[in-house]
């Protein structure tokens, strides 16, 4: 037999980190036998002996064991080999042959049994002879009668088969398992940054530590990843994290691929579990022996641990790319049906909590529905939203949880919310202490949805907010979606729907780019509703089928938003009757999951469209159940209030309608829902105070003017007049004083803007309240700590009014909405602040304000139209093309309401400025259609020619 050098030749030390927390474990028992050093591949077991052995300078024989290695006589040729050279300085001429291995060995165990000084043999790749007899019994001579200066150290994959009782009794025995030799967060922070000079970010440090739970061999390919990388490529490769190529392959080449076919099916269907019990996999796979396969996979050390109860479980990682695996290996429908069956079978067993999660996992929603309901009233429920927050993340694997947050939430026991949104700021407090951004973001999305259904909007907006900051930063495109779709609906609630548009477009391109379903069906939706608002009917109906197609597909739970939006669109189409039917369909839905948020939600619409029906009593009775659903929901609660008071002024039950007045102050006053508050008639301050009783007049709309007790206010000091056009632009909102210091002197010595400041709000105040003694009393301008805010309370402002009105006219066309639409038309006397055109801090509640009144026309028209009475329909488009000449739907609507009435002198005129606004101007060509129109009416236009 031929011998080969390398077989006894200690591996090369490449620098690496000092495991000094097992040197010190070593060094303490000097009077080990056997050191046994077994974990699983790559976690540096040869490297932590032999950089032990070269740092301690210890005398070592090194064989480096090979399938061969299992004959006896090649096993006592080399180690014989070894030993002589390093005790003796010899070196042996020839290898044994198999007939002398009995003698070779009693030479053997002479040798190791009068060895006088230390010497440590070791044995690597154990695993390889770990199955041999002959080794076996060779191991057990040697350990049995070798010197105590020996000390044999076994490095194996697998527990080698050795009686160590004995040696365990006398204190001889030492054990590292993949627990003991993983790196620990300190070492991991030292490898890369002391060892190799890259300065990590904690929470980069913290995401590696949690995702390879030490594993040595990960932390180096990582380390040949992102070692050139700047730090925002870093932060997008943790997006992906833990997908990345070359760990797959080395957990493919190196443990997937070595194990039979049958290891690999199970390895990959037992994927879906984070806890491996036996019981539950049996279920699953229909088979009886899960027990003795696991003990299988211990024993080879395949990335299995187990947690401080004794449940066993694969290496995070590990399941991680079984998971993977298992997804190539089946279809979607298998995979589903799979989870599914895990959440059937955790019932049984009183799971309730996985059950839970599997149910939600397999899109069983109604299930998942029931299984809250339970878990609610048997568990501990802050405890257990707590524990469900966290594992249905570590259960989705691949899947970012954005997209199940909202449903969560929705299932959360309301009684718990206060206690879930306590937790989730102690936990954002602490994450921000540790500058751990990268589960911040996470967290701040959930407390920002619990806030938004609370009410809590301006709180719910700055959350979103961040957490729109840190998934972009990180790359979460699932996250980023779904944080603009639901900063648009905050937006689309303040009445701001020109940001609420920019917002849900940026969710909706997301979301389409990346493939999001479920934020894109939330974003469509979202971005029908906002053109309902703007009685865009058209659009809003391609974005709602194209929304109701994805949901019925991807997302059933979400079914109950688009069959209420769907019946909002038929209920302004006039189509009550479709528009109920679709309204009871969404009840339905939310009935079935039995959650109160979806009843309320359904039942505030329906009622509404029952409303349209003059079908009081149905109205009355879903309004009910939807107020009831919203108990909870105080910004949902205050709409619904508001629906009822609709609902009571229709009916003319002036004392429901004031009972329900009296409690919509109430709650707008308790909640600060200020928005909601100006939004509706101020019947509430007449029946407070009575009309007229205003201490200010202001008129915003066209000429600025200022009235107090019907004698005009002269503001002299420009800035104070600037100060009182930005209050109201901006009233009832807490603004930063720097806000207000930027706008009136951007530039500037600050000390000499601070006293121009001053001296600009002394004087307002004093214009607008003669005889007040001090600016703390002021009734309008408040200050608190760096922040004011101006009340309206007491101040007849016409543009408070004209949005009230404008806004509560703009559904349906009963007499009660036209008058208050006629009401806003009458108080708008020009464009807002008309006088003051060059303000860019003003600018957007400007064109706001235009928009709402060029609205109002337009549904004036139309009704006009509808009601036959014409002269007042031209008159309102007349208005129309006035104020906004580039409207094109405009002037085709005017044209042919002309034509219908035998106008052609009328409506050729109107094509005359078409042609000059559309088309000389804009280079639009109407042509074709102005022909057309005209030709259904057999007629001819005179300024279009062919």
């Amino acid at each position: 037999m031929k011998r080969i050098e390398t077989k006894l030749r200690m591996p090369a030390c490449a620098p690496a980190i000092q495991r000094r927390r097992l040197f010190s474990e070593l060094d303490t028992q000097k009077q080990l036998s056997l050191i046994s050093v077994i974990g699983d591949g790559g976690y540096g077991k040869t490297t932590f002996v032999a950089s032990y052995i070269h740092k301690q300078q210890h005398p070592a024989v090194w064989y480096n064991l090979t399938g061969s290695d299992r004959y006896s006589h090649v096993f006592i040729s080399y180690l014989k080999a070894g030993i002589m050279e390093k005790t003796a300085n010899k070196r042996l001429s020839s290898m044994a042959s198999p007939e002398d291995a009995e003698e070779e060995l009693e030479e053997l165990l002479s040798l190791l049994a009068v060895q006088k000084e230390r010497l440590y043999i070791v044995l690597d790749d154990y695993q390889l002879v770990n199955q041999s007899p002959e080794i076996q019994s060779i191991m057990k001579q040697l350990l049995d009668y070798s010197s105590p200066f020996v000390t044999f150290i076994i490095i194996s994959r697998v527990r080698p088969h050795l009686s160590v009782s004995r040696l365990k009794t006398e204190g001889k025995y030492r054990e590292f398992t993949t627990a003991d030799i993983a790196f620990t967060f300190s070492e991991i922070k030292e490898f890369f940054h002391s060892l190799h000079q890259l300065k990590l970010e904690a929470h980069e440090l913290d995401l590696i530590y949690k995702k390879t739970e030490g594993w040595v061999a990960s932390c180096q390919l990582i380390l040949g990843i992102i070692d050139k990388m700047t730090v925002e490529e870093r932060t997008r490769f943790w997006t992906d994290f833990p997908h990345v190529q070359d760990i797959y392959d080395y957990l493919s080449s190196e443990v997937f691929e070595a194990q039979p076919e049958e290891i690999r099916e199970f390895l990959c269907q037992t994927s879906l579990l984070p806890e491996l019990d036996p019981e539950v996999i049996d279920q699953l796979l229909g088979r009886e022996d899960a027990t003795l396969v696991l003990e299988r996979l211990q024993r080879e050390q395949l990335f299995i641990t187990s947690d401080s109860g004794g449940m066993l479980r694969y290496h995070r990682l590990f399941r991680q790319f079984l998971y993977q695996k298992y997804k190539e290996r089946v279809s979607v429908h298998l995979l589903q049906e799979q989870q599914l069956k895990l959440s059937s079978i955790y019932e049984a067993r009183y799971q309730f909590l996985y059950a839970f999660v599997y149910a939600v996992v397999g899109k069983d929603y109604p299930a998942a529905v029931r299984l809250m309901e339970m878990i609610s009233h048997r568990y501990n429920p802050i405890e257990s939203m707590v524990f469900l927050d966290g594992w249905l993340e570590e259960m989705t694997l691949e899947e970012n949880f954005a997209n199940n947050t909202l449903f969560l939430i929705r299932c959360v026991p309301r009684s718990i919310i206060k206690q879930l949104t306590s937790e989730f700021e102690k936990n954002i407090s602490l994450l921000k202490e540790k500058n751990s951004k990268l589960w911040l973001c996470s967290l701040q999305h959930r407390l920002a949805t619990i806030s938004l259904m609370n009410g809590e909007l301006e709180k719910a907006k700055q959350l979103f907010l961040d957490s729109l900051r840190g998934a972009q930063r990180f790359q979460d495109m699932s996250m980023t979606a779904l944080n603009f779709n639901l900063l648009a609906e905050i937006e689309r609630y303040f009445g701001r729907h020109e940001e609420a548009v920019q917002h849900v477009k940026n969710s909706l391109f997301i979301s389409e780019k990346y493939g999001q379903k479920h934020t894109q069906l939330h974003a469509l939706d979202t971005l029908a509703t906002i053109c309902l608002d703007n009685q865009q009917l058209g659009e809003a109906e391609v974005h709602i089928q194209q929304a109701l197609a994805i949901a019925r597909q991807h997302d059933c739970s979400s079914l109950f938003f688009i069959y209420t939006t769907m019946g909002r669109l038929f209920r302004l189409k006039g189509q009550i009757d479709r528009s109920i039917q679709w309204g009871e369909r969404a009840a339905a839905v939310a009935e079935e999951y039995n959650i109160d948020f979806d009843m309320g939600w359904s039942y505030s619409e329906l009622g509404i469209s029952y409303m349209e029906k003059r079908q009081w009593q149905k109205a009355e009775s879903c309004l009910a159940k939807a107020y009831s659903a919203f108990q909870l929901f105080a910004y949902y609660r205050s709409k619904v209030i508001k629906s009822q008071i609709e609902l009571y002024r229709r009916k003319q039950d002036q004392l429901q309608e004031k009972k329900k007045l009296e409690e919509f102050v109430q709650v707008c006053k308790e909640h600060h829902f200020y928005w909601e508050a100006s939004s509706l008639e101020s019947a509430e301050n007449d029946t407070a105070k009575g009309e007229g009783k205003a201490l200010l007049h202001i008129q915003a709309l066209g000429a600025f003017q200022v009235f107090r007790k019907g004698e005009p206010v002269v503001i002299k000091r420009k800035a104070s007049l600037r100060l009182l056009q930005f209050f109201i632009t901006h009233r009832n909102k807490k603004i930063e004083k720097d806000i207000l210091l930027d706008f009136l002197f951007p530039e500037g010595a600050l000390e000499a803007v601070q006293n121009q400041f001053h001296v600009a709000i002394s004087t307002l105040r004093k214009a607008l309240e003669p005889d007040l003694q001090a600016g703390a009393r002021s009734r309008f301008i408040r200050r608190t700590d760096q922040h004011y805010i101006f009340h309206p309370a007491e101040i007849d402002l016409d543009i408070e009014k004209f949005e009230r009105l404008a806004i509560a006219g703009g559904e349906g066309d009963s007499p009660e909405k036209i008058q208050k639409l006629l009401a806003a038309e009458a108080l708008y006397k020009g464009d807002y602040l008309e006088e003051y055109p060059y303000e860019p801090a003003l600018e957007p509640d400007k064109e706001r304000i235009r928009t709402l009144f060029l609205k109002v026309c337009r549904l004036l028209a139309f009704y006009y139209e509808q009601a036959g009475e014409y002269e007042k329909c031209f008159a309102c488009f007349d208005k129309l093309i006035s104020k906004d000449p580039y409207q094109e739907e405009v002037y085709f609507a005017y044209i042919k309401a002309l034509l219908k009435k035998d106008r052609e002198i009328e409506a050729n005129r109107i094509v005359r400025q078409l042609t000059i606004h559309m088309e000389e101007e804009m280079g639009v060509n109407i042509k074709e259609r102005v022909n057309q129109l005209f030709a259904a009416f057999n007629r001819s236009p005179l300024f279009i020619r062919n």
